[in-house]
């Protein structure tokens, strides 16, 4: 029987990336008594409060229950042998009291000026009915200084926690790095402020999770930031845009609750190879990966890690967003036998350069996967 523990200092060969927050060096990984690393994704970020990461062995082998071994388990500060039939229970998911997400929602973000600009020069005298849209149906909220706040709200409508992250209002980029905290977080801040309790767990889910049960009959939209959800949403809203909050939250306890669905999946230009193999293995929905930006993007852009937000943002600066928008939205002629039941998905295949990753119930074999 194993038992795991966090990695012991030496160095810094012994410190790594972290997976969600994408510090380098800060992550220590579980390792077992000789030393041999778990999972990468397994450990506990050093910036507690301003990302919060703490993926353990048991919640580990909780969500691959194939990597389970006869002998079972033990880790870190759990050294006792478990008896016979006997599984350990699963830390109970911390939430949010509501009233955090009702006192904060507001426009008086600086994101919210951007994309208010955004909207305004795209949609003129309708662009303040689809921010109202998108400020209730995301429940954007905003702190004092202008930072705005990305509620993870679960599919039962229970608050998960609260990405806080400071935009320029002009050109609609993050701000990292000087005095500004590049992410915070709302259940950090809480701990800070003794609201929450020290042991106050931490379970995230999707961004925008809660309009699965909204909208059970659209095709969702995944992609990696907050941002290209909101903004996906403003332009397309007959999707239901959902985001990771980063390239490397593609685990399948967050992407469970697209069971049975259509998902889309829209990677950053530095993602494309990872979300596709990550896609292979999400065989319980229907999934395609786009490769627009892949195959379209300059150079300058890859360089710059765009996602499908800078994708849009660019197409609407260059007149270019009404061709895919009318695509979007008009119906086409169903030419394969996989699309006959979500002609949708057919549009997005031709328009957006979908790859077919999964083959789904409804294909019908003689398609074309990567």
């Amino acid at each position: 029987m194993s038992n795991y523990s966090l990695q012991k200092y030496k160095g810094t060969a012994t410190r790594h990336t972290c997976p969600n927050c994408g510090d380098k060096r800060s992550f220590t990984c579980y390792v077992d008594e000789s030393g041999m690393l778990l999972h990468p994704s397994v450990g506990r970020c050093n910036h507690e409060s301003s990302c919060g990461y703490h993926y353990t062995p048991k919640e580990y082998f909780h969500d691959h229950p194939e990597c389970h071994t006869d002998k079972g388990f033990s880790f870190d500060r759990q050294r006792s042998e478990r008896k016979p039939g006997q599984t350990s229970p699963k830390a109970s998911i911390g939430y949010i009291p509501p009233k955090y997400v009702e006192r904060s929602q507001s426009v008086h973000s600086n994101f919210f000026r951007f994309i208010s600009s955004l909207l305004d020069s795209y949609y003129g005298s309708k662009a303040k009915e689809v921010l109202k849209r998108l400020l209730e149906e995301y429940r954007l909220g905003a702190t004092r200084d202008g930072a705005v706040i990305f509620w993870q709200i679960d599919r039962t409508n229970r608050v998960r926690t609260g990405k806080v992250m400071q935009y320029n209002p002009e050109d609609g980029h993050r701000i990292k790095g000087g005095e500004v905290s590049a992410v915070d977080w709302i259940h950090s801040i809480l701990k800070r402020q003794r609201v929450l309790p020290e042991d106050w767990q931490l379970s995230q889910c999707l961004f925008g999770e809660h309009l699965l049960n909204v909208y059970p009959d659209k095709v969702a939209v995944l992609v990696e930031s907050e941002k290209s959800a909101v903004i996906g949403s403003a332009l397309f809203p007959g999707y239901v845009w959902l985001a990771t909050g980063g390239k490397s939250q593609l685990r399948e306890e967050k992407l469970r609750v697209l069971s049975g669905r259509t998902v889309l999946l829209f990677p950053d230009a530095d993602g494309y190879s990872e979300w596709k193999q990550h896609a292979r293995d999400m065989t319980y929905c229907k999934v395609v990966v786009s490769d627009i930006i892949e195959k379209n993007a300059t150079p300058e852009q890859k360089a710059a890690h765009i996602d499908i937000a800078d994708w849009i943002v660019f197409q609407i600066r260059e007149s270019k967003i009404m061709c895919t928008a009318n695509h979007l939205v008009e119906a086409e002629k169903v030419l394969r036998r996989m699309i006959e039941k979500n002609p949708v998905l057919q549009k997005l295949i031709d328009d957006f350069d979908l790859v077919l990753v999964s083959t789904s119930p409804i294909g019908s074999g003689d398609e074309n996967p990567p």
